[in-house]
């Protein structure tokens, strides 16, 4: 594995600011058919929390990150700026990261095109570095093949009922774990780490992804739209099937027949969550995250590295306390 001996090394933060930077410039820069599209979505701040990973798992033992972090921590939230467009149109939400959402702005088949655009930069990127690693570069292709195939396990299985824990479980290591394994396992082969230590750090972002997803889909039946900067409901309103509420069909089974009905009303919505959160559903859902969050605490506190060790559990705190 090539080392990116030659090219200069920077401290994290600083590492992170030249992401979001480079982020915002490869935007901004681009032909202007779209650019009134990449302009919008610079407006909406998130929070960057795969390039961290990627910039924690490539962090060296005196806590430098090499430059090619972070043009893949770049690339890797690109990625993901991508993911998101494309579910806001499936979804047909009106709001992403407190704007509306591009869908909503500029049109579907306009935000369908920008999404793919946007892998497309994404790709470019990766192909930028990629003679430095030129055997790893299927490893993000593959990502993005079980990015795609958890949408559509999802989009599959809207108003299943019968949606096992299992199954749901695949949907969320599709559509959310596959990028914080990949940010995970990305910054670690640009560090120099041998494949098994890339794979291992890989397995922490997948735990990791697995935590913050359920604790997002947890977040749906709890908080309001100005903590979430999303629809409040969402999930619900969508027919989105999610943890807490096939914890709530096996504690009361009756509530699948209303689910069951089309376009459920504000008020049938708003009385089915409280449902949910009285049986359990929520508090059920919310061990099974603390399961992951502990699963991934007990890896973390292995890692060797001490930068390492502290940010990743920093990282790991952050999710918690934020989505608790």
């Amino acid at each position: 594995m090539i080392k990116s001996e030659l090219s200069p090394r920077l401290d994290y933060q600083s590492a992170l600011e030249a992401v979001r930077r480079l982020i915002d410039e490869t935007l901004l820069d681009t032909d202007e058919l779209i650019q009134a599209m990449m302009q919008h979505l610079t407006l909406g701040t998130g929070k960057n929390l795969r390039a961290m990973l990627l910039l924690g798992s490539a962090m060296d033992e005196e806590g430098l990150v090499p430059q090619d972090a972070v043009i893949a921590g770049a690339a890797v939230e690109i990625l993901h700026l991508a993911t998101l467009v494309h579910d806001d149109i499936i979804d047909e939400a009106d709001i992403r990261r407190g704007q509306a959402s591009l869908q909503k702005k500029f049109g579907k088949k306009e935000a369908v095109i920008c999404g793919d655009y946007l892998f497309c930069i994404a790709i470019a990127m990766v192909a930028e570095i990629s003679n430095h690693y030129p055997e790893k570069l299927k490893e993000f292709t593959q990502a993005m093949t079980k990015i795609c195939l958890g949408e559509l396990r999802q989009f599959k299985h809207n108003s299943d009922t019968d949606l096992s824990v299992l199954n749901y479980l695949k949907i969320i290591a599709g559509k959310t774990s596959a990028l914080f394994a990949l940010a995970m396992y990305s910054g670690a082969i640009i560090n120099g780490s041998s494949d098994k230590e890339a794979r291992f750090m890989g397995r922490i972002g997948h735990n990791m992804g697995l935590a913050f997803q359920i604790l997002d889909d947890c977040a749906d039946y709890e908080a309001d739209v100005v903590v979430t900067k999303k629809s409040v409901k969402h999930d619900l309103a969508e027919e989105v099937i999610t943890l807490p509420l096939i914890f709530a069909f096996l504690k009361k089974p009756e509530l699948k027949q209303r689910i069951r009905q089309q376009q459920l009303s504000v008020a049938e919505i708003n009385e089915i969550i409280a449902e949910v959160v009285d049986v359990g559903g929520v508090s059920m859902a919310h061990d099974v995250a603390e399961k992951y969050y502990r699963k991934t605490k007990k890896m973390i506190d292995t890692l060797p590295n001490k930068h390492q060790r502290q940010l990743m559990g920093k990282i790991l705190g952050r999710i918690w306390k934020v989505e608790n």
